[in-house]
C-alpha cells in the first residue's frame, strides 16, 4: 500500500479546560470499513469494482505498519465481489461481508457473501447465500462473545425483499435467518448491553423509518414500523433492556424525536428536541446522546444528551465551529461517555458535559475527503474512507488502581509471596491471554508487556497476567471497564510496564473493583470505591478489605488468597459432573494415561508450576477437590460475583 499525505488543517481544544490537541499518528491508503482486534491491530477492506474483481482484506499493526493482504480469487468474468463491512471476533479472526455484484455499467445485487480469515490472513471459510442470483445484499455484520456472526442486509422473505439477519456459527454453519415484516431496508444493527440486537430500517420508498429488537436466537422481541420521518433514524439500547430510537419530527418539520421503548417495545416517553439528529448511542450512564445537524437543511455538527427520563442535560448546536460540516456517518461513545462523530471532512469530539473537545479537519491531497467511519482505540481514534485509514492520537485520561492480590496456586505461606515459576520457564506470554480464553474486554484492548519486564527477578518478578474489572456502583452486574495487568511475586498488581499503577480508561467515579485470574476464582470489593486519576490502593490480601459474597477468598497463614482450581475459566470449581475441572486436566494431558504430563502455559495448570499433572505429587487434580471441600466430590465452589 502506498501512503497518502493527509494534511491537518484545523485542530481545536475547547471547553472548561484545555485538553491535549489531536495529532495524526499515521495514515495509509485504502479501506471502506474498519475493525480492531484485542491487540489494536487494524483491519480494513476494499474491493475492485471491475468484472472479476475481488475483496481485499488488509491488516496493519497498531502503529500502521502493513502486515498482510488477503483475498479470495473469484473467477467470474461477469461479476465482482463488493465489500460492505469487516469485524473481528475474540480470537482475532476477521469477518468480512460483501455483496456479489453482476454487470459493469449498472451492476445489480446478485448474492450475499460472508468470509472468515484467521489472524494470519488464511481464508477459513466463505459462504455465498442464499439461492443463485436471488438479488440479496449485505450491509453490516456484528460478532458476539461466542464468535457467532450476525449479518444484516436485504433478502427475500415471506413478504418479498426485506431486511434480513442471518446468523452463522464460528465454523460458518448457517444457524437461522430472520426477516422483518416489511418495514424497510436496514440502516444499522447493534448489540445492546443485555446482548440482544436492535435494527434501524428506512423505507425503500417514502419517508418512513422502522425499528426492531430481536434476540440472538432470531426471535422478534418487538417491531415498530410506519414511523414518518424525513430523516434516517437510529436505535441503541441501555443496560436495562430499554431502547432509544431517534427520527425526524415529521409533523413539526424541525427538530428530532427521541422515543424510549421498554424491553417489550411499549412507549415509555417521547419528546421533540431542537436538533436534526441521525445517530443515537447510549453511554455507561444509560443516558442517550444524539448527533446530527443544528437545523434542517443546514450543515454543521450538533450533539444533544438527555437523562433516562428524557430531560435534556445539554445541547451543543455548534460542535464544529464555522466549518459547516456535512455527510454525517458514524458516532460512537468512549468509556468516559465522550462522543465522537465522523462527518464529511470532520472528525469531531465532544465532552461528556457537551462542550467541544476538539475537531480535526483532514483534507485529501486533492482537496476533498468523505469520511465514513470510526473506531475508538486505546488513546487514539481510527477513521477510514474509500481511500485512506488514519489514526488520530490524543492524551488518554482515566483512573488508576494499585491492587494487591495473592493467587493460591503459586503462593508460598512460609515466604509470604508467590512463585514466579511460569516466568522463569519463559512461559508467561507478552500479549494479553484473556481474549484467547473467550473474555471480551469492556473498553480498549489491553496492550502487551515486554521481554524486559518479564526478565525482572526478585520480589517484583512477574507471576502472571490478571484481570481488573470496574463495575457500576448502582448495578454491580455491569462491567463498565476492564483491563489486563501483571501481578508480581509480592502481590502487587502493576501495569504492563512492570512498575506503574494500572491505568483504566474510565471516568473518575465510584466503582466496584473485581480482580480475576484465568484459573483462580475472582473476588470483588464489598462496596464501591472512589477512583480517580490518582492511584487508589486496594489490598485483597488483607482480611480488612471486605469482599462481596461469602468466603470469596481463602485464608492461608493470615493472608487472603484467591481460590485455585478453575481450570475451565468459568467462574466455578467442580470435581464431578458436567463441565468439571478434573476432566479438563485429564483431557489436557491426553485423556487416556493419567500419569502423563504436559508442560506449557495452560489454564489446567492450577498450581502454576508450568506442568499439567493429573496424578502423582504436586498434581493439579487434587487442588480441585480441596477447593470444593475435600470430602464431597459433587460439591461446587462458585465465584462470588453478582
Amino acid at each position: 500500500m502506498t501512503p497518502r499525505t493527509v494534511t491537518a488543517i484545523t485542530a481545536l481544544a475547547l471547553g472548561c479546560r484545555l485538553f491535549a490537541q489531536v495529532s495524526v499518528d499515521w495514515t495509509e491508503s485504502g479501506g471502506l470499513a474498519i475493525a480492531l482486534d484485542q491487540q489494536n491491530n487494524v483491519f480494513t477492506v476494499n474491493y475492485d469494482p471491475n468484472l472479476g474483481g475481488d475483496i481485499t482484506l488488509t491488516k496493519r499493526n497498531a502503529n500502521g505498519a502493513f502486515l498482510w493482504d488477503a483475498s479470495f480469487d473469484q473467477t467470474s468474468t461477469t461479476m465482482f465481489d463488493k465489500a460492505t463491512w469487516v469485524a473481528t471476533d475474540p480470537q482475532g479472526n476477521a469477518i468480512v461481508t460483501g455483496t456479489v455484484m453482476s454487470g459493469f455499467t449498472s451492476p445489480v445485487n446478485a448474492n450475499s457473501l460472508v468470509m472468515k480469515f484467521d489472524p494470519a490472513g488464511n481464508l477459513l471459510w466463505r459462504q455465498v447465500y442464499e439461492s443463485f442470483f436471488d438479488g440479496s445484499s449485505t450491509r453490516k455484520c456484528v460478532v458476539d462473545k461466542a464468535s457467532n456472526i450476525y449479518v444484516v442486509g436485504i433478502g427475500t422473505g415471506p413478504n418479498g425483499q426485506v431486511t434480513k439477519v442471518k446468523k452463522f456459527a464460528p465454523n460458518g454453519t448457517a444457524l437461522w435467518s430472520w426477516f422483518d415484516v416489511g418495514i424497510g431496508a436496514p440502516v444499522n444493527i447493534k448489540f445492546t448491553p443485555d446482548s440482544n440486537l436492535v435494527i434501524a430500517h428506512r423505507g425503500i420508498v417514502g419517508s418512513v423509518n422502522g425499528y426492531t429488537r430481536i434476540d440472538r436466537n432470531g426471535n422478534t422481541i418487538w417491531s415498530l414500523g410506519g414511523v414518518n420521518s424525513l430523516t434516517v433514524g437510529d436505535a441503541a439500547g441501555d443496560a436495562f433492556g430499554n431502547t432509544y430510537v431517534v427520527h425526524g419530527d415529521y409533523l413539526g418539520g424541525a427538530g428530532s424525536v427521541i422515543r424510549k421503548l421498554s424491553p417489550t417495545g411499549t412507549l415509555l416517553w417521547q419528546n421533540v428536541y431542537p436538533i436534526t439528529a441521525y445517530r443515537v448511542e447510549v453511554g455507561t450512564d444509560n443516558a442517550p446522546v444524539v448527533s446530527g445537524f443544528p437545523f434542517p437543511g443546514n450543515g454543521g455538527a450538533a450533539f444533544l444528551k438527555t437523562d433516562p427520563n428524557g430531560t435534556q442535560l445539554w445541547s451543543n448546536a455548534n460542535a464544529d465551529g464555522p466549518n459547516n460540516f456535512l455527510l454525517h456517518a458514524q458516532m460512537m461513545l468512549d468509556a468516559s461517555n465522550n462522543a465522537y462523530l465522523c462527518a464529511g471532512v470532520l472528525f469531531a469530539s465532544g465532552h461528556l458535559q457537551g462542550t467541544q473537545r476538539w475537531n480535526r479537519r483532514l483534507v485529501h491531497h486533492r482537496g476533498h475527503r468523505w469520511w465514513s467511519g470510526v473506531r475508538i482505540g486505546y488513546g487514539q481514534q481510527r477513521v477510514r474512507d474509500r481511500r485512506s485509514t488514519v489514526r488520530l492520537g490524543q492524551a488518554t485520561t482515566g483512573v488508576q488502581v494499585s491492587p494487591r492480590v495473592f493467587l493460591e496456586g503459586p503462593f508460598n505461606a512460609l515466604a509470604g509471596s508467590m512463585s514466579d515459576g511460569l516466568r522463569a520457564a519463559g512461559l508467561v506470554p507478552l500479549a494479553d491471554p484473556y481474549p484467547g480464553l473467550g473474555y471480551v474486554h469492556t473498553g480498549p484492548p489491553s496492550p502487551s508487556t515486554t521481554n524486559v519486564v518479564l526478565s525482572t527477578t526478585g520480589t517484583n518478578a512477574i507471576v502472571d497476567h490478571v484481570l481488573i474489572e470496574l463495575r457500576d456502583d448502582a448495578d454491580n452486574t455491569l462491567v463498565l471497564a476492564s483491563r489486563t495487568a501483571l501481578v508480581q511475586r509480592d502481590g502487587d498488581v502493576v501495569d504492563v510496564d512492570g512498575t506503574s499503577p494500572v491505568s483504566i480508561a474510565a471516568p473518575a467515579g465510584n466503582y466496584f473493583v473485581a480482580v480475576r485470574h484465568r484459573n483462580h476464582l475472582p473476588c470483588m470489593t464489598a462496596s464501591a470505591m472512589a477512583l480517580n486519576a490518582l492511584p487508589t490502593a486496594l489490598d485483597f490480601t488483607s482480611s480488612i478489605t471486605l469482599t462481596y459474597g461469602t468466603a470469596a477468598r481463602k485464608s492461608i497463614g493470615g493472608a487472603q488468597v484467591l481460590w485455585m482450581g478453575d481450570a475451565t475459566f468459568n467462574d466455578q470449581v467442580k470435581y464431578a459432573g458436567s463441565a468439571n475441572d478434573r476432566d479438563a486436566i485429564l483431557v489436557r494431558i491426553g485423556g487416556a494415561v493419567p500419569t502423563n504430563t504436559v508442560s506449557g502455559y495452560f489454564t489446567e495448570d492450577v498450581t502454576m508450576d508450568g506442568t499439567v499433572k493429573y496424578a502423582g505429587t504436586a498434581n493439579d487434580r487434587d487442588p480441585v477437590l480441596v477447593t470444593i471441600g475435600g470430602t464431597v466430590p459433587t460439591a461446587v465452589r462458585n465465584a462470588q460475583l453478582p
